[in-house]
């Protein structure tokens, strides 16, 4: 597997939801995780990362995400002028840090970890109207936990985490819920409500996402799976903002409280 790059970037994000309406996408500018995917897309291609993280330092917006690109190739496309200069200038791309991940992970290896992921799963009900992801804490498959966000929300964190064998939930907390608003192109009306027009043909969708933010410590089970792991993310909407899973050394989030 190609490895992976961590980049860091601080965007300018009243400049971010200025773009995102001349670009014709006045709906994404109320949705940060859209509005910086498509920003990202639009001034690095292939090279975007997913999935990425927003958070806040300091009061300092903080874009964390990782790609398969090497550092030497994310500078030579920064030192390019970029396919959209403005979407490049809201993301503050010629400031941006990036640094290699380790080649490899050994199994046994303990990591403090923080993930912010949306925990849902896809539903077979296609009632019209209805949207067709469903909170996973009341998701029929999980009937003995059903309504029990806590229970619900670990059972499906320490499966993301195993998938593949990859590694193994030692413990966690949450750090921050909440529904957030989100809004998606899609080529079909059928499965949220139809907002507007969104280029290309496709329509807006709108919806509320649960929207949790975890801190913990994991230990790897497999290098390679865990390695995929990062690569891939967590749950769903990764190219959005959720399921990317940042790393510190073991008790590291424990100590910063």
């Amino acid at each position: 597997m190609t490895g992976l790059t961590l980049i860091r970037l601080q965007p300018d994000m009243a400049r971010l939801a200025r773009w995102a309406r001349s670009s014709g996408l006045s709906d994404a500018a109320s949705d940060p995780g859209y509005a910086l995917h498509a920003a990202a897309q639009a001034a690095l291609g292939s090279l975007a990362p997913k999935p990425f993280a927003l958070r806040q330092r300091a009061g300092v917006d903080e874009l964390l995400g990782y790609t398969p690109a090497s550092t030497e190739h994310l500078a030579r496309a920064c030192a390019l002028d970029a396919h959209d200069p403005d979407a490049a200038s809201a993301l503050r791309l010629h400031q941006m840090v990036a640094k290699a991940m380790p080649a490899g992970w050994r199994a046994g290896e303990c990591f403090s970890f923080e993930a912010r992921v949306a925990p849902v799963v896809r539903s077979r009900a296609k009632a019209p109207g209805s949207y067709v992801e469903v909170d996973v804490a009341f998701h029929q498959a999980d009937a003995g936990t059903q309504g029990d966000r806590v229970a619900s929300y670990e059972a499906w964190i320490r499966a993301q985490l195993g998938r593949l064998g990859a590694a193994e939930l030692l413990s966690h907390e949450t750090v921050k819920f909440q529904l957030t608003d989100m809004v998606r192109r899609t080529q079909a009306a059928d499965s949220v409500r139809a907002v507007r027009d969104f280029g290309g043909g496709r329509t807006a969708r709108r919806g509320l996402l649960p929207d949790l933010t975890v801190r913990g410590e994991l230990r790897v089970a497999d290098g390679e799976a865990f390695a995929a792991l990062l690569s891939r993310g967590l749950g769903r909407h990764r190219a959005f903002g959720f399921g990317c899973l940042l790393l510190a050394p073991p008790g590291a989030f424990h100590r910063r409280g």
